[in-house]
């Protein structure tokens, strides 16, 4: 097994240096976790660079074979979640709950879990052999693990994992059905124009030109807008193409995803619900880690790891490096991507020893404005896109039997 080179603090906040011998980085990471020691830094030592090397916890782990990097769907994880917790709560032990779960399970989960009961047999803790399998098990529930073997709780651990999971889908899902309708709608808006601009306007043009008579300012600004369309229409969808690569591939690079997070926060109306989605799930899992018994310091890590905005990511993993320093959590992660309201609740629930309470109800709370703005953004869409398009094929109308009239009267 690889060597990794690890930095780490106490609880009293001393900084300590080592070494330990381990399987991946994140296995190591959850042994000194065992020690009750939080890590700064591990890498690993010698040149083998692909067994886990990297800082904290968000380097990529190796796996034996490539079905490893499928990854399991949420429904059949929260599953499993459950089960565990029913078993565990029923009084098995975890060997033999996770042998009634391999057969309850199939495909690449029923996979994993029969490679975790090999690692439970030949010694290691359920902790260790969760690790190892990164795309099946969010870091977040690896940790959660390392708290729970520490108290004894694993049961409630798994509950709390089951029920988080499963307010993270219906986030997601909430999010994405708000935008169907509209996203349907603009695509039907974009074929109406395609349809007018290659079919019908040009027959009008064609149809008129033969006519020999000049024709009202509507008509002839449609016709060379039309004219215009077919002409440089592939330069126009060429041209787009290329900002939206452009777009993925800043998106790939950090900085750029940097960028491109804060600007989809200062987006009016979609960045408020974007906002309210990450502070949501930020809140809920807080509070999960809180309640397990994670110090501040390991929460805010791990958030910042799972974060999906690179801004608010960025702002959490300076924050767990604040709290070293003694600062409070509030002050840590008060930044102009977290609204005023959460960093006010949560000083109110540092100083009343409530603060995982406090959390949790910030993460009803923003699920709840999620919902309405989520409504409220879908009935602002449908008419407004429904006005466009009317207005367009107004226009077209209009234009075309202005001409008529026209004509009519020549």
């Amino acid at each position: 097994m690889p060597l990794f080179n690890y930095t780490v603090v106490d609880a009293k906040g001393k900084e300590s240096k080592g070494a330990i011998q381990s399987a991946d980085a994140r296995t190591a990471t959850a042994q000194l976790r065992l020690q009750s020691l939080f890590v700064v830094k591990i890498k690993v030592n010698g040149p083998d660079k692909n067994t886990g090397a990297g800082e904290g916890l968000s380097k990529d782990v190796n796996f034996s074979s490539l079905s490893d990097l499928l990854s399991v769907p949420a429904r059949d994880l929260v599953f499993f979640f459950k089960q565990m917790s029913f078993m565990l709560r029923a009084g098995l032990p975890v060997l033999q709950a996770l042998q009634l779960a391999e057969t309850q399970n199939s495909g690449r989960l029923k996979n994993v879990i029969t490679k975790m009961i090999k690692d439970i047999e030949t010694g290691s803790q359920l902790s260790q052999a969760m690790a190892k399998y990164k795309e099946v098990f969010p870091l977040i529930a690896v940790n959660l693990m390392v708290a729970g073997e520490t108290t004894g709780d694993i049961d409630a651990i798994f509950d709390r994992l089951a029920t988080h999971l499963e307010k993270r889908v219906a986030l997601k899902s909430q999010t994405i059905n708000a935008m169907i309708y509209p996203a349907v709608v603009v695509v039907a808006a974009f074929g109406v124009v395609t349809f007018l601009v290659v079919k019908i306007i040009p027959a009008f043009a064609k149809f008129f030109a033969g006519r020999g008579r000049d024709l009202p300012p509507s008509t002839q600004f449609l016709i060379d807008a039309s004219d215009f369309a077919l002409k440089y229409g592939f330069y126009i969808l060429g041209a787009v193409l290329l900002m939206i690569i452009g777009v993925v591939v800043a998106y790939n690079q950090p900085m750029g995803r940097l960028k491109i997070d804060g600007f989809l926060l200062r987006i009016p109306v979609i960045g408020k619900l974007l906002t309210h989605g990450a502070i949501a799930e930020l809140t809920w899992s807080l509070s999960m880690m809180l309640r397990s018994g994670l110090t501040v310091f390991d929460a805010l890590k791990i958030a910042s790891n799972v974060m999906a905005n690179r801004l608010i990511s960025t702002k959490l993993k300076a924050a767990s490096a604040l709290i070293l320093t003694g600062r409070d959590m509030a002050s840590s992660i008060k930044t102009p991507a977290i609204p005023e309201l959460v960093t006010q609740m949560i000083s109110v629930g540092e100083r009343t020893g409530t603060l995982d309470h406090v959390l949790l109800e910030l993460g009803v709370f923003y699920e709840a404005q999620l919902q309405v703005g989520v409504k409220r953004l879908s009935a602002m869409i449908e008419p407004a896109l429904i006005l466009v398009i009317g207005g367009i094929v107004g226009f077209v109308y209009y234009a075309f039997f202005q001409a008529l009239f026209q004509l009519a009267k020549g």
